[in-house]
């Protein structure tokens, strides 16, 4: 009794939220790529391989549905890989989003013992296997919300009584459900080796062929790539158990036409088995064939087309008509629609067929019976759908400038041969080449056609539209697998895009330029159409002529640069400059001579003479611009110019006068404008006034400075200049100042007054009292101090550029001959007469001070004098007085 594990797997919603470069896969609906693609982007954009992103421009914007997106199919197919932000505002690009990939399961059934491959062959029963799974769907199990519920792989087996399995036995009673297995990587099994694979010697299994089917089982992939043709891939595979039966396999039971496909039989291994096609309306006319077997394959043998037919005689069972009468007879017979096929020792083999363009896109059934000449033979069958292939085409583009080359790109798998051809206004109706336009294409006639190249999948083409000869409008193009004009394209597969062809073009920048002699001078501009050639500059002036070209970079851009060499030899005026665009032939058709003596044209011939530019009767500045400019404006020359004027000036210097006075104790800023580029270099030198030869014996005491500075923006059209001198740098007195230009002949000069400080001026004020004065004198004695500076905060830095100082260092020298000179000099200096001032002040008060203090000693000695005669008075009174007592005792 045969048991079948039959699985109810439910359709689950799968993990939907893609992170930043995630994969994703087409067919895939409802992505949460809110992660992938963060505020502020709102679209994606996809760049062709070679192409650099941030540089290069996008081949293809799509904006999305953050919440719900869905990788269409028919959107995706050619745009696999990596896709980045687009910030839509800014258009330019983030990170990658996500990368977008075709789905792959490859199936294959594999020994678990020895890890041999015996898909499509024949084991013993009891004999375990696992199942070998190449696929590229682990990054669905790399997102957040994956589960492993979520797997994203169904694996199915067909048995032989037409049941399905959703899991297998395994090794001692145990079982293996198919919806557990995850991929993790690139390579898998199912069941994995370490459960002892797949038990065949199970008993519910029967003998026979098991057909083993992926599927993809996540986000609705399956249901949006049932109608896709090509791009993903799912191949399964067989295995055939202890059987003896006939058995065939596809490799795929879709075919594209004009590709080859494979059939795999199974049976017995050496023994013959009789192969063969039925469909269609048995005519073997183009259009209706069935697919042929390819001759001379290995283990394969077929009737010659002119007879025998033997194996063509072979009566299948149950019928009553012989395989010639099944085929269709033409071509070759219908030999290559039938074959005799022996298996190999594995009782397998895989027998090649070929589709072409004349091939039916229908349904045929492939049969296949044997052994031949068995009583009882097997037999099994097997259909396959043949589709036309498909065609893409693109070219980055709708609009295109005449001269511009486009490439046509694109996929073709219903043929290696892809056909173009093109239609617009005045054009054959039924199509022109593309090549040649006018000539018309011939239904059926390959030679026709214009051919592109490339593999059997893929071609490409270059168009070069400035050598069509078509004039401005929308045109279509065709790309078709088959040489068939506009009126019979039912039949075969194609696209066709619409083109939009203007006119060259070319602009500037500014229509109008001033420059000083010296500096250098950018014309910018871009340009539209054939570019190769690049653009011509024709620079005219009062006796002055100049010509050159410039290559167009990516994008259009040109620039074209005059260096300061250049405009220091072109004296001020106006001059007219001229920019030639070669248009759709990518020739200029005008031009100098080797030696700048004549302008020449490419008619009436080639190298005719137009005007003279140099010599006698030569055309000057503006006459030689109009004669130029009328030339460019003849039908027979194809050429467009624009104008640009450039204005030349003398190099001017200008030095604010307020910036000419300073002082000794504080910095000093020299500043002007000029009519120099900004990011000019100045050279400032200051020079003391005092600064020569001096006297053999003299001091030569002198100061200076000087440095380098830069040119800024300024106020309307001027630019701008400063230049600090540091504090105490130099000292008073007067200087020089000459402020020259690096790069131009530009200079300007003034003189510096450096001073000393406002210093204030201090009143002492002293009570003199002389000697026996009853009111005190009052004297006054101005003393004139040196006040310290006061501190400042360091000023705020400007964005001016900074001066680079080169500071000139006070140099004295000494002489014993000129002592007495040098000290005389010294002391008519201020500072040495204010100290002198201050130091008199000082003695004059000392003597003052010295006088009353003598006033008062002599004053206190008259008085102690006065005291002491009147004591010895006293003392020479009582003297007396006692000798008189002493008398007049003497005497009684």
């Amino acid at each position: 009794m045969l048991i079948l594990i039959l699985l109810s797997v439910p359709v689950l919603a799968g993990p939907v939220i893609v992170p930043p470069g995630g994969e994703v896969y087409l067919g895939e609906e409802g992505l949460d790529i809110h992660y992938a693609v963060p505020y502020p982007y709102t679209s994606i954009a996809y760049f062709p391989a070679g192409s650099s992103p941030g540089r290069d421009q996008p081949l293809d914007i799509m904006q999305v549905n953050l919440g719900r997106f869905s990788v269409i199919p028919d959107l995706f197919y050619d745009r696999t890989g990596a896709w980045y932000q687009w910030d839509q505002v800014r258009g330019t690009p983030g990170q990658v989003a996500f990368i977008v990939r075709n789905p792959r399961i490859s199936l294959k059934v594999m020994d678990r013992n020895t890890m041999g491959d015996r898909s499509y062959g024949t084991v013993s029963r009891g004999t375990p296997l696992v199942i070998q799974v190449e696929t590229n769907l682990a990054g669905i199990t790399r997102r957040p919300d994956y589960s492993y519920n979520d797997g994203p792989v169904k694996i199915q087996i067909k048995t032989p009584g037409g049941g399905t399995l959703a899991g297998v036995k395994t090794p001692g009673g145990g079982q293996y459900v198919f919806s557990s297995f995850m991929p993790t990587g690139e390579l898998g099994y199912a069941p994995p080796i370490e459960s002892g694979g797949w038990d065949t010697g199970w008993s519910g299994y029967e003998s026979g062929l098991y057909h083993i089917e992926p599927k993809f089982a996540v986000n609705r992939m399956e249901d949006n790539l049932r109608s896709y043709e090509g791009g993903y891939t799912l191949r399964g595979t067989d295995i055939t158990l202890g059987t003896e039966r006939a058995g065939l396999h596809l490799s795929e039971e879709t075919v594209v036409r004009g590709d080859p496909f494979g059939v795999t039989i199974t049976g017995s291994p050496g023994s013959p088995y009789i192969l063969w096609i039925e469909g269609g309306s048995r005519t073997g006319s183009p259009g209706d064939q069935p697919p042929m077997i390819i001759t001379s394959q290995e283990g394969v043998r077929q009737d010659n087309p002119d007879g025998p037919y033997i194996i063509g005689s072979y009566r299948p069972s149950g019928k009553h008509t012989t395989i010639r009468d099944l085929v269709p007879s033409y071509p070759f017979g219908g030999v290559y629609y039938y074959a005799e096929v022996t298996p190999d020792r594995t009782g397998r083999r895989t027998i090649e067929w070929r589709t072409t363009q004349e091939t039916g896109d229908r349904r045929y059934t492939i049969h296949i019976e044997g052994p031949a000449g068995s009583v009882h033979p097997r037999s099994d069958t097997i259909d396959v759908q043949i589709v036309k292939g498909s065609v893409s085409l693109t070219t980055g583009s709708e609009t295109f400038t005449i001269g511009d080359e486009v490439m046509l790109r694109g996929t073709n798998t219903g043929s290696c041969e892809t056909y173009l051809f093109i239609t617009g206004p005045n054009l054959p109706s039924a199509g022109g080449r593309l090549d040649a336009p006018r000539r018309q294409v011939s239904d059926g006639n390959p030679g026709s056609f214009t051919t592109a190249s490339g593999d059997c999948d893929t071609w490409e083409y270059r168009l070069y539209t400035g050598e069509l000869g078509l004039d401005t409008g929308t045109y279509t193009i065709y790309a078709v697998s088959a040489p068939r004009d506009r009126y019979h394209l039912e039949s075969t597969s194609w696209q066709a895009i619409p083109i939009t062809l203007k006119r060259p073009y070319i602009s500037v920048s500014s229509r109008r330029m001033t420059v000083a002699q010296g500096d250098e001078l950018s014309i910018t501009g871009s340009s539209g159409g054939r570019t190769d050639a690049g653009v011509a500059i024709w620079i005219f002036g009062r006796n002055y002529f100049r010509y050159d070209t410039v290559q167009i970079e990516r994008g259009g851009w040109f620039s074209y640069e005059l260096s300061s060499s250049v405009t220091r030899d072109m004296a001020p005026g106006e001059y007219s400059v001229i920019i030639q665009h070669p248009m759709a032939n990518g020739n200029f058709d005008l031009w100098p001579d080797r030696n700048r003596e004549m302008v020449l044209g490419a008619t009436p011939w080639y190298g005719a003479p137009v005007f003279r530019i140099a010599g006698p009767g030569a055309l000057q500045g503006p006459a030689a611009a109009a004669a130029l400019i009328t030339a460019l404006q003849s039908q027979f020359i194809d050429d467009t110019y624009t104008e640009y004027s450039i204005f030349v000036q003398n190099p001017k210097i200008t030095i604010t006068a307020g910036s000419l006075n300073g002082t000794t104790k504080m910095p000093i800023v020299l500043s002007g404008t000029t009519n120099l580029a900004s990011g000019s270099r100045l050279l400032v030198e200051i020079t003391d006034e005092r600064f020569g030869p001096t006297q053999k014996g003299g001091e030569g005491s002198w100061s200076g400075y000087s440095g380098t500075t830069t040119t800024y923006p300024g106020s309307e059209e001027e630019r701008e200049f400063s230049f600090e001198i540091p504090a105490g740098t130099l000292k008073e007195g007067r200087y020089q100042v000459l402020i020259q230009a690096v790069s131009s002949p530009g200079t300007a000069s003034g003189v510096l007054q450096v001073t000393m400080p406002v210093t204030p001026v201090q009143t002492m004020t002293m009570n003199l009292t002389p000697p026996q004065s009853p009111e005190p004198i009052q004297t006054q004695i101005q003393i004139q101090t040196l006040e310290p500076e006061p501190t400042t905060a360091e000023p705020v830095q400007t964005e001016k550029p900074a001066s680079t100082p080169d500071q000139v260092h006070e140099t004295p020298t000494a002489d014993t001959n000129g002592m007495i000179p040098n000290i005389m000099r010294t002391m008519r200096e201020p500072p040495v007469l204010l100290g002198f001032g201050i130091l008199f002040g000082l003695c004059v008060a000392g003597l003052i001070a010295a006088l009353v203090t003598w006033m008062r000693k002599e004053r206190d000695e008259e008085e102690n004098d006065s005291e002491g005669s009147d004591e010895k008075n006293v003392k020479l009174a009582e003297s007396k007085e006692e000798m008189d007592e002493d008398s007049d005792s003497y005497g009684r």
